[in-house]
């Protein structure tokens, strides 16, 4: 059975886009080129099925300097995090996930932070549930999609990619697509059906998930 860890993505992106035992591009430009693909897939991903990339474990804290304005901490680059998908700010574990904080009434949302409203404060510790931008794959640090195999999307999208730069390879970037257009629907299908109720795409039928995002926005 296949790893499907970030040597084997780095395996598949060598033979899907016939590269060479002795390549004139580095494994590490290989890594930054799946990790620019794993962004873009967790980005879709999170307007699709956000709950397959929730933390495990504790919820993290904000943190605040003055009991007004509350960050979400920073990442592996230093920047600040901006959460992603739809993202649960709680005041006690014991109210997750029923009983969120209100964006608008209880908190503003400012991006990569958030601010208790009408120059307000708050001296309690809040909690917050939601998509964390992923690290870089690198040859020690494996790619965050579950199951496992879905990371063959991070292979097809970087593929892709170096298919396209500088106009390399047309006939490789549609092949690719083609592979995408059949891989992103499957999987979405898998995570939306996952666990019996379906989660909260459960009302959704394979074809409006399809509709929803099987395919490449045009503009890329």
């Amino acid at each position: 059975m296949p790893s499907f860890d970030s040597a084997w993505c780095l395996s598949v992106f060598d033979r899907k886009a016939g590269r060479p035992p002795a390549d004139s591009i580095l494994d590490s430009a290989k890594y930054q080129r799946l990790s620019e693909s794993q962004n873009r897939v967790v980005a879709m991903l999170s307007g699709i099925a956000p709950h397959v990339l929730y933390p495990t474990g504790t919820l993290p804290t904000l943190t605040t300097v003055d009991t007004k304005v509350f960050t979400f901490g920073t990442d592996a680059n230093g920047y600040p995090i901006a959460p992603m998908g739809k993202t649960g700010i709680y005041s006690d574990l014991s109210a997750v996930p029923n009983c969120p904080w209100r964006e608008g009434f209880d908190y503003l949302n400012e991006g990569i932070q958030i601010r208790i409203p009408n120059n307000g404060t708050y001296g309690g510790t809040l909690y917050w549930r939601g998509i964390t931008p992923p690290p870089d794959i690198t040859a020690s640090t494996q790619p965050v999609l579950f199951p496992e195999a879905s990371r063959e999307l991070i292979v097809i999208d970087a593929v892709r990619q170096f298919a396209m730069e500088f106009n390399r390879n047309p006939d490789l970037a549609g092949n690719m697509l083609g592979e995408w257009n059949l891989a992103w629907p499957q999987w979405c299908l898998v995570w939306k059906t996952q666990f019996r109720s379906g989660g909260a795409l459960g009302a959704w039928t394979g074809f409006q998930l399809a509709i929803a995002g099987s395919s490449y926005p045009s503009s890329l």
